[in-house]
């Protein structure tokens, strides 16, 4: 695929994109812009509308999307061992064969008034001072999850996102104790006018008091007027039920993903 080639298919999945987002793909679209070169493409239009959208590398589909809900080509379908799909094409997968299936929400919040960001008394919203606190965040989520432990050094590497805002990373405080006992982190990417909540986490032993919604409005209220909308996807059977939060604090939709690994 050469340059050119790869900026139509690139221009036409923003265009899409932009249309509906949690239809077209299951995350923030800065992250599929950055694997493109590394894929492989196809781009259709009927007239001047853009029909169809694939990307795929070997034995992996990362992108199916067509207006017209066309089933998934068959030399696709063979040998294949991950793939990311919406609901309305997973009929098309042979999905007896992955090892593993799960299933992701993705909602959209397109700034809508929300109430102020309160935080429960005896908590405070602090900004994470970015420079000094990885260890803290890598540790939080880490504890926060009993699969799930980034590295020091991995959260130092979201900071060099291009999406990266230090405004966005932000502590709940127990200010008795002193220490953060919630975290949110979003991202912002101002060439879609698009924001994404990364992160939303409450330590188990403080959670079902209200922290979750505080982190997500203050993030909400901090994007409001920068961006056009924000999403958010979360595992759909986690126990903790994230959805349920999310759509207390404006996200609608009702789109869904699956994640399939061979």
């Amino acid at each position: 695929m050469n340059q050119a080639e790869m900026m139509d298919f690139q221009d036409a999945l923003i265009s899409v994109y932009c249309e509906n987002p949690c239809q077209v793909l299951p995350n923030a679209i800065w992250k599929t812009l950055a694997e493109l070169e590394s894929l492989e493409t196809s781009l259709e239009v009927e007239g001047n509308v853009i029909a169809h959208l694939e990307a795929w590398g070997e034995r992996e589909l990362f992108l199916y999307w067509d207006r017209n809900q066309a089933n998934i080509p068959h030399h696709h379908l063979t040998d294949l061992r991950f793939a990311l799909i919406h609901q309305e094409f997973v009929h098309a997968i042979p999905t007896a064969h992955f090892i593993t299936q799960k299933r992701y929400f993705r909602l959209i919040h397109r700034n809508e008034p929300i109430p102020k960001a309160q935080p429960p008394a005896g908590f405070g919203i602090v900004n994470v001072d970015v420079g000094t606190e990885s260890h803290l965040v890598a540790d939080l989520i880490g504890r926060c999850y009993a699969d799930l432990h980034p590295s020091e050094e991995s959260v130092r590497g979201w900071m060099h996102h291009p999406v990266f805002d230090p405004e966005l990373w932000i502590w709940v405080i127990d200010e008795k104790k002193g220490g953060p006992v919630g975290l949110g982190i979003a991202e912002v990417d101002f060439s879609v006018s698009e924001a994404s909540l990364e992160w939303i986490q409450v330590l188990p032993s403080y959670r079902s008091r209200g922290l979750g919604k505080s982190i997500v409005r203050e993030l909400l209220s901090r994007l409001r007027g920068r961006v056009a909308f924000t999403t958010v996807s979360g595992e759909v059977d986690n126990q903790t039920n994230p959805e349920t939060l999310y759509r207390s604090c404006g996200f609608r939709g009702n789109d869904i993903w699956w994640v399939l690994r061979s």
